[in-house]
């Protein structure tokens, strides 16, 4: 392949040398050569000297972690919860000199490693991670690099990162005990794949904890999955717990986020279900938008909510980062931020919405 020696050599240009995508190069670039071949090695290799590429200066700069340049990277930034997160982030890193470059990685881990590798060649001095999967080692590998990075909501296993998440155990504990005080005998859990999502995890295992002291019995066997890839919808679910109901059971749901519950309540709808009566609905609301547009106060009846404090957790997640960049801080932090419960029409069957203040 010709290649111009007189213009300056870009990253593209190796990898089309090569033979190879932009990423594989970035990643010999940034010493991750481990899993390549070691003919790819030496065609990179031998390009590079033979064109004299010389990275960009804001590339050199990360190595003295001087540049203004912060990684966001988001799961799915298609969610209102990732809109909001974004916001924050951006308005805190502004306020402090920082630009942030926000990723969305479509929920796919691959897409996560390439973003990473991207945005160390353009120098970024930290990351904000909403992490795709729970089991991820290639972000441990580029913080054992030494470079600064913060999770948003998401743990990731086997390493001890910095992290600002929510609190589950109690808001949860309190939201079933609201339950049971309302007549409710069979709590269930609609939720989306948890797997490798540490947050609704977190939540399945908060919930079935609370039911088990407030209930006294495991319903290990009342978690549904909603899942539309695999034609596991809300209502498909919903009838499969109606066809599971004893005589005297009434039931009533938590979804684990705020799309679970919304679809979920329109499957209720659907079935001309009477809420509170018949059955309860409530959930975390991980939207938070400004209060003339809360989701859960305009549709009736009013949902029941846990309320997470999603700016909060995209401004301290980025104060965090850039207290790091700063050198203030001295070992791994877990900043777990509380949550209030919001109790409205949907669960409050043998109360008004008013006795409980």
């Amino acid at each position: 392949m010709h290649m111009n020696l007189e213009s300056k050599v870009t990253i593209n240009d190796i990898a089309k040398a090569v033979g190879v995508s932009k990423t594989t190069v970035s990643r010999y670039i940034n010493g991750h050569s481990d899993m390549m071949s070691e003919r790819t090695r030496e065609r990179i290799r031998a390009v590079i000297e033979m064109t004299n590429y010389q990275p960009s200066d804001i590339a050199r700069n990360l190595k003295r972690k001087n540049t203004n340049l912060i990684g966001v990277l988001i799961a799915d930034m298609s969610t209102p919860f990732s809109s909001v997160l974004v916001v924050s982030i951006s308005d805190y890193l502004s306020e402090c000199g920082y630009v942030p470059i926000f990723a969305n990685c479509n929920d796919s881990l691959q897409k996560e490693q390439e973003m990473i590798d991207s945005l160390l060649f353009r120098g970024v001095a930290g990351f904000l991670v909403n992490t795709t999967s729970c089991n991820n080692n290639y972000l441990i590998g580029v913080a054992s690099r030494g470079i600064p990075i913060v999770l948003c909501d998401r743990y990731i296993n086997h390493y001890n990162f910095n992290i600002v998440t929510f609190e589950q155990d109690a808001p949860f504990f309190n939201l079933v005990r609201h339950l049971k005080e309302e007549g409710y005998t069979r709590p269930v859990l609609f939720t989306q794949c948890w797997e490798n999502n540490s947050s609704r995890r977190r939540r399945k295992d908060a919930i079935l904890s609370a039911i088990q002291q407030v209930y006294g019995y495991d319903a290990t066997e009342d978690v549904y999955l909603v899942s539309f890839q695999n034609g596991l919808s809300a209502a498909a679910q919903l009838d499969a717990l109606l066809g599971r109901l004893k005589p005297g059971d009434i039931p009533a749901i938590i979804g684990t986020n705020s799309v679970t519950t919304v679809q979920t309540y329109k499957a209720i709808k659907s079935c001309g279900l009477k809420m509170p009566e018949q059955i309860g609905l409530c959930g975390p609301e991980d939207w938070n938008w400004q209060q003339e547009m809360n989701w859960a106060q305009l549709i009736e009846p009013t949902i029941t909510t846990i309320d997470l404090p999603v700016r909060d957790l995209g401004r301290q997640s980025a104060e965090c980062l850039v207290h790091m960049l700063k050198g203030e801080t001295e070992g791994a932090r877990e900043i777990m931020l509380p949550c209030g419960l919001n109790i409205r029409e949907s669960t409050c069957r043998l109360h008004s919405q008013g006795d409980f203040g």
